[in-house]
C-alpha cells in the first residue's frame, strides 16, 4: 500500500484536473449561449491578443463561432469525462485489466492531456494573456495562474502516460513474439 500512495495521490491530482474540465464544458451546454456568444466574447478579449493569433480569430475562429463553440464544449466535457474515468479505472480496476486495457488507459490519459494543453494554450492566447511567468500586472493576480500551470501539469501527465504505453506496447510485442516459441516447444 504504501508504494502506491504517490500514485493515488498523482491520479487525485488527475481527478481534480479532469473534473475541472468536465465541470467547464457542462457548465457551458448546461446554461447555453456559448456557442451562440462566442464569436462576441473574441471580438472584445482578442483585441490585445499576439497579432499573428488575432489574425488567425479574426479569419477562421470568429467566423464560424458557433461551430467552434460547440467544438469547444464537447471537447472540454469528453477530456474531462476521459481524465476522470481512466483515474478511476487505474484506482480501482487496474488489477483486472489486461495488458491491452493498460495499454488504452495509458494512450486515453495522454491523448486527453495533449488536447487539454491544445485548448489551455489557445484559451491563453485568445485572451492576450502575457507569457505566464513574467511579473503579474497586479497584486492581486498570482505570480503563475492556474490557466498557465494546468498545461504544465497535463504536460507531465502525457509524457509519463506516453511512456508508460510505449514500455506496455514493448511487453506485449515481446510477448506476443514469444508465443510461437513456446508453441513450438509443446510440440517437440
Amino acid at each position: 500500500m504504501n508504494t502506491r500512495i504517490p500514485l493515488i495521490g498523482l491520479l487525485l491530482v488527475q481527478l481534480a484536473i479532469g473534473y475541472e474540465w468536465a465541470m467547464s464544458g457542462l457548465t457551458k451546454i448546461v446554461r447555453g449561449g456559448f456557442p451562440s456568444g462566442l464569436a462576441a466574447e473574441l471580438r472584445d478579449k482578442s483585441q490585445v491578443a499576439a497579432g499573428w493569433y488575432k489574425s488567425f480569430l479574426d479569419n477562421v475562429v470568429i467566423p464560424h463561432g458557433s461551430a467552434w463553440g460547440y467544438a469547444i464544449e464537447i471537447g472540454e466535457l469528453l477530456i474531462g469525462l476521459a481524465l476522470i474515468a481512466a483515474a478511476l479505472v487505474w484506482l480501482f480496476r487496474w488489477e483486472r485489466l489486461s495488458p491491452r486495457g493498460h495499454s488504452n488507459v495509458f494512450l486515453t490519459v495522454a491523448l486527453a492531456s495533449l488536447g487539454a494543453i491544445f485548448m489551455a494554450v489557445n484559451f491563453h492566447l485568445a485572451n492576450g494573456a502575457p507569457h505566464p511567468w513574467l511579473i503579474p500586472k497586479s497584486g492581486f493576480d498570482e505570480g503563475v495562474d492556474l490557466d498557465s500551470l494546468l498545461p504544465v501539469i497535463q504536460l507531465i501527465m502525457s509524457g509519463v502516460c506516453v511512456r508508460l504505453w510505449l514500455t506496455e506496447r514493448r511487453s506485449l510485442r515481446s510477448e506476443e513474439a514469444a508465443i510461437p516459441a513456446r508453441a513450438a516447444a509443446v510440440v517437440q
